[in-house]
């Protein structure tokens, strides 16, 4: 029997969940690449297991505390997907000394530090800079690129694994053209790269991750690997750059009622930006997710009319019409689509359903 809904619950439809993943890890196999997730978006030992189940051995991360995580799971081949914090290298070291880890490097002081404290065989990555702005090295840096894989030559413990990048400006296109076009850029820029290195390091390669491209583009055999992660739940962000289907969100959050006031046809719930973060939308007003009827097993289609149009710490707002105001009473659960559910998904992660 499931556990009585008191408070914002984090809950996951396993079987949406399972078919995203499914679906991804068949792409991934017939497009001939290395399918490496990103496990940032659930960091759960429950969903891990669903993955293992179709085949998945090798997985990303954002931390080396989640790295840690998962290396006690039994996850033995992880990259750590964050520019490596020289502050933590002890425990890249003990990591690397139980498992096969590869960490990221963006700059030759970075690398130097690396170089240095490092004392356990460690992959390296170079990050590129493909149009994000975020981190990385910019592609057309060739001086600064050809420099750190000399350095990385150089040192004992150190490899050279290629080169890697996250196209998160993909989340910021107005259509499905434009993420492709991102996509086609960023293997081209990747691709030009890796040519001048091949023939002197002859297994590197080229690593792309983010879900809206590798959720969009039909055959990804032009990367070597892939590292979605965002697609294992989807949200409204997905959802509204036409990267996926509401059938295809496999989480919501389930809000208590608690204020009713027709007078305004408003709702509040027990349900806010501890819980949901602050990402919001735009489109006819600002919005912070849509709501589901919350059922036992399952959940509705948006209820019309009805959006989430506010949130402070612990409160939600939810704007709706006078008829379905007469559907509902306090203390009734209402379901929340978060518009970005790997944010909600870390707030709730301690608090989390799977139905």
């Amino acid at each position: 029997m499931k556990p009585s809904i008191s408070r914002p619950t984090f809950v996951v439809r396993e079987e949406i969940c399972r078919a995203n993943i499914r679906h991804m890890a068949d792409k991934a196999k017939t497009s001939g690449v290395m399918f490496r997730p990103h496990f940032k978006t659930h960091q759960s030992l429950q969903v891990a297991e669903w993955y293992r189940e179709e085949g998945v051995t090798q997985i990303t991360v954002s931390s080396a505390e989640m790295a840690m995580k998962f290396a006690e799971a039994g996850w033995d081949d992880i990259t750590i997907a964050f520019p490596a914090n020289i502050r933590e290298t002890d425990a890249y070291n003990g990591l690397a000394g139980k498992i096969k880890l590869n960490l990221l490097t963006d700059s030759l002081e970075a690398t130097a530090a690396l170089v240095s404290k490092l004392n356990t065989e460690t992959g390296i990555f170079i990050e590129i800079d493909t149009g994000y702005g975020r981190s990385g090295v910019h592609y057309s840096n060739e001086e600064m690129i050809k420099e750190i894989i000399h350095t990385i030559d150089h040192a004992r413990e150190l490899s050279f694994k290629g080169f890697l990048t996250h196209s998160g400006n993909t989340y910021s296109a107005t259509n499905t053209v434009q993420i492709k076009d991102i996509y086609y850029d960023t293997i081209a820029e990747l691709q030009s790269l890796k040519d001048k290195y091949l023939n002197t390091h002859p297994d590197i390669i080229i690593s792309v991750g983010d879900t809206p491209s590798c959720s969009i583009v039909d055959d990804l055999s032009d990367a070597d690997e892939i590292r979605p992660g965002n697609f294992v739940y989807y949200d409204l962000m997905q959802y509204y750059l036409g990267v996926c289907k509401f059938e295809d969100i496999s989480v919501a959050v389930a809000c208590p009622i608690t204020g009713i006031y027709p007078e305004r046809n408003e709702i509040v719930i027990y349900g806010g930006a501890v819980h949901l973060s602050k990402e919001y939308l735009e489109e006819n007003g600002r919005f912070y997710g849509l709501v589901v009827k919350y059922e036992k097993d399952a959940w509705s289609e948006p209820v019309p009319g009805t959006r989430l149009i506010s949130i402070s710490q612990e409160h939600g707002i939810i704007r709706t019409t006078s008829s379905f105001i007469n559907e509902i009473k306090h203390g009734d659960l209402l379901g929340i689509l978060p518009v970005h559910s790997c944010l909600t998904a870390n707030l709730l992660k301690e608090n989390m359903l799977i139905i």
